[in-house]
């Protein structure tokens, strides 16, 4: 069965003749020796040959998905936007993305100094990108978490929300969409006036406000079977919690105060995978994460946000074959051949491939000028050239393993459903060298 799935595809795509060329400063087989000797002592010679790879259906690792975390002086731009929503897919289940974040103080203010009512409050969020659109009767709930965050605490993304949150302490009551860009959550008017109850000494100290008032926990909530996504953007001016007052009895406009979501503020996200509501038959991931780990998968199904991922293991006769005979790599390439996919607003234009170095970091292969990996509508396939990394592999200076994943596996959602070993039509490495 795990060799066998063509009867549930209805769709088998046949690979086309793929005229191989080399990227910006890489040379034809046949030119490399012009660089180095006398024209007519140029090597000619110029060999091709494929091999199939083995290949598996594995999960993700876990990661935190804590900004402060991440190895880069622009953390805070590239890292200030929060994934919400979810959908259900027939081959890959389940899928849902929430996120916690601590909420800044407003200016200083005494409550008690006038006698004032609340009006309400509201969260306000600028919606960055949405994948691909916002049913009309969706819903965010946003509940007051319990839990203090430490900024040395990595929260990885598939933590339970259930250990920051009482499903009790809800503050959200309605929700609206501005436009496309723009989410008004109404607060419930008990958590307004909990907000008033802040002392001077409180709204004056960002310590002080964050034991008063930890974060909160949002989530969407979306009608059965209509999915989405949506990126906001929290750093952004329109993020921001707003609290309106006015003093009793009075005939002005109220009040208001903003809560800004701060740069430095703790925010991280929740990632969900239920492949058990996969319903596809046979070709769904929960199928293939069940099948025995020591065979081959024919059927690759791949998704991002600390979904599933492709274990392909390159065949160790390469290493013998370049080390024994002392054949020189020219260009090592993988060819990934897609099935029809089915949300499509989820399928990448491009995939990404990872390795573990010998010390064991994890290694993004695939982050380099070389490497393409973009998909080519017209032959449907990626091309991915990895002739750095199977040199290092014959050197051993790497492992005989690659992940292929979507793009941004941690940050960006993605679905891709590929052709494995023991299909038609398999993922191939494909490589060109010279013999002496």
């Amino acid at each position: 069965m795990r060799r066998n799935v063509k009867r549930y595809l209805g769709l088998m795509l046949v690979l086309p003749a793929l005229a191989l060329v080399f990227a910006q400063c890489e040379k034809e087989p046949e030119e490399f020796g012009e660089q180095i000797m006398h024209p007519d002592d140029s090597i000619k010679a110029r060999f091709d040959t494929t091999y199939i790879m083995d290949s598996r259906v594995v999960r993700s690792d876990s990661f935190s998905t804590l900004y402060h975390f991440f190895d880069t002086p622009d953390y805070i731009t590239e890292y200030s936007d929060m994934l919400i929503g979810g959908y259900v897919d027939p081959h890959f289940g389940s899928f849902k993305a929430s996120f916690i974040t601590q909420i800044g103080k407003s200016d200083s203010i005494n409550f008690d100094e006038v006698p004032l009512q609340v009006e309400g409050a509201n969260l306000y969020f600028h919606i960055k990108k949405i994948y691909p659109e916002i049913p009309s009767d969706a819903e965010m709930h946003v509940y007051k978490i319990n839990k203090d965050l430490r900024i040395d605490n990595p929260y990885y993304n598939n933590i339970d929300p259930l250990e920051f949150y009482d499903p009790a302490n809800k503050i959200s009551e309605s929700t609206e969409f501005i436009g496309d860009s723009i989410i008004k959550v109404k607060l419930t008017h008990d958590f307004a006036t909990f907000l008033t109850t802040a002392d001077d000494t409180t709204m004056a100290d960002v310590g002080d406000f964050k034991d008063f008032f930890p974060g909160i926990y949002a989530e969407m909530a979306f009608p059965q079977g209509e999915g989405f996504i949506n990126k906001l953007h929290l750093t952004s001016d329109t993020s921001h919690l707003e609290l309106s007052f006015k003093e009793i009895d009075s005939e002005e406009a109220p009040d208001t105060l903003e809560y800004p979501i701060n740069q430095g503020a703790i925010r991280f996200n929740l990632f969900k995978h239920d492949y058990q509501t996969a319903s596809f038959p046979v070709v769904n991931a929960n199928h293939f994460l069940n099948n025995d780990e020591a065979k081959n998968d024919s059927i690759l199904l791949i998704s991002g946000l600390g979904g599933t991922r492709a274990k392909l293991t390159l065949p160790e006769d390469i290493k013998q074959r370049f080390k024994q005979d002392s054949n020189f790599l020219a260009r090592a390439e993988i060819v990934v051949k897609p099935i029809k996919q089915y949300n499509d607003f989820l399928f990448p234009d491009a995939v990404s491939m990872y390795t573990y170095a010998n010390d064991t970091t994890y290694v993004n292969i695939s982050d380099n000028n070389f490497f393409n990996g973009k998909y080519d509508e017209d032959a449907n396939l990626y091309s991915c050239n990895i002739t750095s990394f199977v040199q290092a592999y014959i050197e051993g200076d790497a492992g005989n393993s690659v992940y292929l994943h979507v793009p941004n596996p941690r940050f960006e959602p993605g679905q891709l459903i590929v052709t494995g070993t023991g299909h038609p039509n398999p993922i191939k490495l494909k490589i060109k060298y010279f013999k002496p």
